[in-house]
């Protein structure tokens, strides 16, 4: 069980800390919750340990893949017991630390919860750049996208057998980040104040998948109002992890002024006459309407990648 152990590194003295400070990272897969997991431990001279790593070694010395391993511990529950007998002891013995770990969120107390949260579509493309996955090896992008659904599923499936729980149940967290488009140091100094109770918002998205439905004329007058990064958060309609914003541009503007490159959110349900929000954006959304909030705001908006008048569109 070695490699559930991940050390802090050894870099100057350990920070002296009023409160025993614990941090539990769960998510969707290729998420990023080992590598921020890690520079969290950078940041805060803590150690970090990681489940992912030891649910890999067993899988390792079964010889399985990464989907495999998943559903043979549907069945195979001393799978999960060691990772959650190492959990609950670290719980017993350690004041503060970092875990990555699907469950951690339900066996260690006192800890600020999060959850990392990356469409399939970012998830496939990292899991295929990360070279220390030996078990997760995918010919194509397509080969890629179908097995971390049926990993998700088994996760899903076998999480509700074990324990009764809902990993998506986002009751179960305090904090939730969509990853996508967002640098690791952004996500770990987001998180590092949200323990340090800097902020109390739940819910962030990076300014790049923000999706402006309405025009930037109106957000004249507050691009020079700076933000603050606890500010109101944002209506959005979420889909495929884009955040796409109906309502004033002052709003809008404010948000992206956020001295942060995450901003706060809250989902709502509803587009203009229901229709699912990435399909009426690429509809209706001029690539040159995009271009006219970025070059007020110097925000690269990722959708501008999904619409089909756009240069990279036809690149």
């Amino acid at each position: 069980m070695a490699g559930y152990f991940l050390e802090p590194p050894d870099e100057g003295p350990a920070i002296q800390r009023d409160q025993p400070m614990r941090i539990t990272l769960s998510g969707d897969l290729g998420s990023g919750k080992s590598t921020v997991g890690r520079r969290l431990a950078e940041r805060l001279k803590l150690p970090h340990y990681s489940a992912g790593s030891l649910f890999r070694e067993i899988g390792q010395i079964s010889n399985l893949d990464a989907l495999q391993t998943n559903l043979a511990a549907e069945d195979n529950v001393a799978i999960d017991a060691a990772v959650d007998n190492r959990t609950r002891e670290l719980d017993r013995t350690v004041d503060s630390f970092i875990i990555d770990s699907r469950m951690a969120w339900h066996f260690v107390t006192g800890a600020a919860r999060v959850y990392l949260s990356a469409s399939p579509e970012t998830a496939a493309k990292r899991i295929a750049a990360d070279t220390t996955r030996s078990s997760e090896t995918y010919t194509s992008h397509a080969e890629a996208l179908a097995s971390l659904e049926r990993r998700r599923e088994s996760e899903i499936r076998r999480y509700k057998k074990l324990y009764s729980a809902d990993i998506t149940d986002a009751r179960n967290y305090d904090l939730i980040i969509i990853t996508d488009d967002a640098e690791v140091d952004d996500i770990a100094e987001l998180i590092i104040r949200f323990a340090e109770r800097k902020t109390q918002q739940k819910y962030w998205i990076p300014k790049r998948r923000l999706v402006p439905m309405i025009d930037v004329g109106g957000a004249r007058g507050a691009m020079s109002q700076q933000g603050s990064a606890d500010s109101a958060s944002l209506p959005v309609v979420i889909s495929r992890n884009f955040g796409f914003f109906f309502d004033g541009a002052r709003e809008l503007a404010a948000a992206l002024e956020h001295e942060l490159s995450l901003v706060p959110y809250h989902g709502i349900n509803d587009t203009p006459g229901g229709e699912d929000a990435f399909k009426l954006a690429q509809r209706t959304l001029k690539s040159s309407a995009l271009q006219r909030w970025q070059n007020g705001f110097k925000v690269a908006f990722s959708f501008a990648d999904c619409l089909p008048d756009s240069a990279s569109a036809h690149a």
